[in-house]
């Protein structure tokens, strides 16, 4: 695969197209009772997200130039040709609850708006542009933006039929960790993120790159393997307060959880773990998920670790070649989600800085996630608390 930030032309082009492939390949197989199912936290009206999609990139790649208001709010010059109208898909508009009372396209009208919208973003990439220039002066800006959007509500597609105990889509099968060990990564002067002068795409929030100092330490090779994590919940370190400290003895208490939420114990004491519809032996060799990183942190406590700075995971990444990351989980860190110094927001204003302080910053990749999402710069970033994303974790020595 070509690199995925510097797609242009027909490579660009495949790419939108493969990518609302998936998107399709994750929804169309649903029932009728499985397109509706009831309000939940976490996750979205089917209807309302593939509209958003559509919407989306509409909005960014057809309907410029675009004007910020004085609350914030962006608007585009050209009113919507597919999908509209803003007030409705636009998620900085209408907040997530809201989205649950709202009449939807039908499942007709929504192919419809989605393969009109389609054409016409692929119609309007400009021919020959592959130079770097920066952001909305990037030819190709607005149509990489579109793709990796699209590809992150593939995921949130793949975690919705998780959350609701729907069959894992087609090809995608419980990821397998090979024997973790530890690493040790001499301190050094570092560059984290993208510089300015770099060519291709990056998010706001991976620029400026900065240059952090790192002392030598010791991280582990892998996420942590579910048997591992076991280990903890056996011992009972649920029930120990003294691993679950402020906000975690808050969220412990209110979960009343004494093992992960996606465990359970089989009827012969064994654990098992649900994998979408099916509860399966716990599989010793597969990543911790679906886990916070309150819990990634217990098991920190418990075992004289630490969760590793968002900075240690990526110079790691980028420079051990037996550190083993992407395709299995995202992975918590103790990094709070956070602006580098000299941040400006990109013409998506919502994407970073409405979240910069209440998150916290996560590393790697997912098994659901499109490989071209795996970037070892990429941050992610949700709220500790969250259970329903494909997260794990990984320790480092104290």
């Amino acid at each position: 695969m070509s690199d995925s930030r510097q797609l242009s032309g027909a490579e660009l082009a495949a790419a939108l197209l493969e990518s609302r492939q998936r998107t399709h390949s994750l929804v169309d197989d649903l029932s009728p009772a499985q397109w509706s199912p009831p309000r939940q936290i976490g996750i979205n009206p089917i209807a309302w997200e593939l509209a958003h999609i559509a919407w989306f990139a509409e909005f960014w790649i057809l309907r410029g130039p675009h004007q910020r208001d004085e609350q914030g709010l962006v608007h585009a010059a050209r009113p919507p040709r597919f999908a509209g109208p803003d007030a409705l898909f636009d998620s900085a508009r209408l907040a997530h609850a809201q989205r649950w009372g709202q009449a939807m396209p039908s499942r007709a009208a929504l192919a419809s708006m989605l393969s009109n919208q389609l054409e016409a973003c692929i119609a309007a990439l400009p021919l020959g542009a592959t130079a770097y220039t920066r952001d909305a002066q990037d030819p190709l800006y607005f149509h990489r933006l579109a793709l990796f959007h699209e590809d992150m509500h593939g995921e949130a597609f793949c975690w919705m039929r998780s959350a609701l105990a729907y069959p894992a889509p087609d090809g995608v099968a419980v990821p397998q960790l090979p024997v973790s060990r530890p690493l040790t990564v001499p301190g050094a002067e570092v560059c984290i993120g993208y510089r300015n002068t770099e060519p291709g795409f990056a998010f706001d929030n991976e620029r400026p790159a900065m240059n952090v100092r790192l002392g030598d330490f010791e991280i582990d090779s892998t996420p942590m393997s579910a048997g591992e994590f076991a280990r903890f919940v056996e011992a009972g370190g649920y029930d120990s307060a003294k691993y679950w400290p402020a906000d975690a003895g808050v969220w412990r208490a209110q979960s009343a959880c004494a093992h992960p939420q996606h465990w359970r114990r089989g009827p012969h004491g064994d654990w098992q773990m649900r994998w979408f519809d099916h509860w399966l032996p716990l599989v010793s060799t597969a990543p911790a998920m679906h886990l916070n990183a309150f819990e990634a942190e217990a098991y920190c406590l418990w075992a004289g670790r630490r969760l590793p700075t968002a900075s240690e995971w990526e110079y790691a990444a980028t420079t051990q070649p037996g550190f083993h990351w992407g395709h299995s989980v995202w992975e918590w860190t103790s990094s709070a989600f956070a602006p580098y110094p000299g941040f400006e927001p990109g013409p998506y204003h919502a994407y970073s800085q409405p979240w910069f302080g209440n998150h916290r910053e996560m590393r790697g990749g997912a098994f659901a996630s499109h490989a071209r999402m795996h970037n070892p710069r990429y941050r992610n970033f949700f709220q500790p608390h969250r259970t329903d994303v494909f997260a794990g974790f990984r320790t480092a020595a104290l």
